[in-house]
């Protein structure tokens, strides 16, 4: 029987070649499913043997090369642009760090056939957990504030599919139909937001944004973020401030964009939010003290 959905899973990487290669060969033993996967992953110059050791296990998988710059959201816009028009019917966004279950892709196959239309317009979010069990990344929906808005995770139904507003880019399925409606990832952000802008998007143009019952994997928190990046308490005001433009950081033109697309007369006030604390740095550096 030939399969029932053609999908193309966009991954990205850089000098993780131990993880990287894990999450692909988790993606390889996929049980039961209708799906055809082919693969393509962008390597943003990995320095640890990462593309020789994909080229020699793995010579059916499209490679992508970067100079180094890109991080994760020019890496998918770039690998993207790449291969969107592969007939397919839909893309898999896979980060390399998440460990697919075995029946992820049976599962994902299963919501697709309830629910895309003729049009293939569809998103379908897998949520991941860490060993512990816990939810670590998922959708959103959005709690509207006067002058603002914030987005609020949402934990997958044990048994039926939710709708949510956007999304973490872990696990996500976009189909073709999504594509012709509002284009690829947007390349204007830096490292993340991007993820969240397109489910943004997304749900503007009345496009169906999907939850997936439970969670499709395994994907552990980012801790380096979490622990040494912008906004983690355990840093000082003056460390933050200098991490701010990194990728474990918010990069102010970055989140003008988010901001500027999404909040609403109010934007500029949501701009300035999460950098209120850095204020003081600011002018202390200003005034030469």
């Amino acid at each position: 029987m030939p399969p029932s959905i053609q999908i193309m899973v966009l991954m990205v990487c850089r000098n993780r070649r131990d993880t990287t290669m894990a999450a692909i060969d988790r993606l390889k033993r996929q049980e039961g499913t209708s799906i055809a996967a082919s693969i393509a992953v962008f390597d943003d110059a990995s320095t640890d043997g990462t593309p020789e050791a994909i080229a020699q296990h793995h010579p059916d998988v499209r490679l992508v090369h970067g100079d180094g710059t890109a991080f994760w959201n020019g890496g998918l816009h770039q690998l993207w642009s790449e291969v969107r028009d592969t007939p397919v019917d839909a893309f898999l966004w896979l980060n390399d760090d998440t460990f697919l279950d075995d029946d992820a892709l049976m599962r994902l196959a299963t919501v697709w056939e309830a629910v895309a239309d003729e049009d293939r317009r569809a998103v379908l979010v897998g949520a991941t957990r860490g060993k512990d069990g816990v939810v670590t990344y998922s959708g959103y929906d959005v709690a509207r504030t006067p002058f603002a808005f914030r987005l609020r995770r949402v934990l997958p139904h044990a048994t039926s599919t939710m709708p949510v507003t956007t999304f973490n880019g872990n696990v996500v399925l976009i189909g073709r139909g999504v594509v012709d409606a509002i284009g690829i990832n947007d390349p204007g952000f830096f490292h993340n937001l991007g993820d969240l802008d397109y489910g943004l998007r997304a749900r503007g143009a009345g496009i169906s944004v999907l939850l997936l019952p439970g969670t499709l994997g395994v994907c552990e928190s980012n801790a380096a973020k979490l622990n040494r990046g912008y906004g983690s308490p355990q840093l000082s005001v003056f460390d933050q401030w200098r991490k701010v433009r990194t990728h474990h950081g918010l990069p102010p033109r970055s989140w003008l964009r988010f901001t500027r697309r999404h909040s609403g007369k109010w934007w500029p006030l949501h701009f300035i939010l999460p950098y209120r604390h850095l204020l003081r740095v600011w002018h202390w550096r200003s005034s030469g003290r």
